[in-house]
């Protein structure tokens, strides 16, 4: 089961206790997957449309808990959205209910209704969560953070997206978006969002994993960067020391290790003795001891020192 899948299953066992949230979800979730037709004799058919069982069941249970209405769901067989099955959430509205489908700015199948004439329902921090949880059940994903670190939420209504994007910085998560093959896709990419996303959402368990991985992850690159960073000085270090060695054997080839100082000509029969040392070893093994920057200085006189030498054998 995809992560996007977990989280949806967790989301849709919440059920808010208070009326204001299971309104405030119920229109996230009708508002994208809402659908009002027609049937004659004056009813009408309230649809709302979920891609998994999980969400159907949960708009199946808002609505009898929050309109005391007589609710059936219908599982159809065809692709929609990579999906073999689809749920039909279906209640017949008599005349004189038809207020509710106005309430959850329900669409009807000819046109679209006003989203801004119920923003009062989403007007308390509790219920802006539980819009914000029924917007992603309807049409939100989250990648693996084993793989990626990618929230989306995708919607066809620009005043929708304009609305979710407003919520979303009332929670301080700042989100961009993008057109995407004729939809508009609200997303975050940091990961320290997305662990609050899922928190305001309430995805309890699927933060837990989520924030697992994210330290997992966190401490592999540390190592890694730190292997990195020893693996570089250790290849610095090695290659020093063999450049240093080489002057210096070529030096003593030439008999040139009595023109150098008493201090110097130690520091080089120390670099041959110990040619895999690294400076501050290097220091240690000299007597009396010498510290790091002390043997650097050294050996830059003995370098410069070999290299006038060889200058000015050149020349001659």
């Amino acid at each position: 089961m995809s992560f996007s899948n977990e989280v949806r299953n967790e989301l849709a066992r919440i059920i808010p206790e208070k009326e204001c949230c299971i309104k405030a979800e119920l229109l996230a979730l009708m508002a994208v997957n809402g659908v009002t037709v027609d049937i004659g004799e004056g009813n009408t058919l309230l649809r709302g449309i979920a891609e998994n069982a999980a969400t159907a069941r949960k708009m199946y249970k808002l609505l009898k808990e929050a309109y005391q209405l007589q609710v059936s769901v219908r599982i159809i067989k065809q692709k929609r959205f990579h999906k073999q099955h689809i749920y039909e959430v279906n209640s017949v509205l008599k005349a004189d209910r038809l207020w509710i489908a106005r309430e959850l700015n329900i669409r009807s199948d000819q046109e679209y209704c006003n989203y801004e004439d119920n923003s009062h329902l989403i007007r308390k921090s509790c219920c802006k969560r539980a819009y914000l949880r029924g917007i992603f059940l309807s049409r939100g994903f989250v990648n693996r953070p084993e793989v990626d670190y990618h929230l989306e939420i995708v919607v066809n209504d620009r005043w929708l997206a304009a609305e979710i994007q407003e919520l979303l910085d009332k929670f301080a998560l700042e989100a961009r978006g993008i057109e995407r093959k004729n939809h508009l896709v609200i997303y975050i990419k940091e990961s320290d969002k997305i662990a609050d996303f899922l928190r305001v959402v309430g995805a309890s368990k699927a933060l837990l994993d989520f924030e697992n991985v994210r330290i997992i992850k966190s401490m592999r690159n540390d190592v890694n960067r730190q292997v990195n960073c020893e693996t570089a000085n250790l290849s610095k270090t090695i290659n020093a020391s063999l450049r240093q060695t080489e002057l210096i054997k070529r030096l003593a080839a030439s008999n040139g290790l009595e023109t150098l100082s008493p201090q110097l000509r130690e520091l080089a029969l120390a670099r041959i003795k110990y040619p895999d040392y690294s400076l501050k070893e290097l220091g240690a093994a000299m007597n009396p001891p010498l510290s790091k920057s002390g043997v650097a200085y050294r050996m830059r006189k003995l370098e410069n020192h070999i290299e006038d030498l060889s200058y000015m054998e050149y020349k001659e």
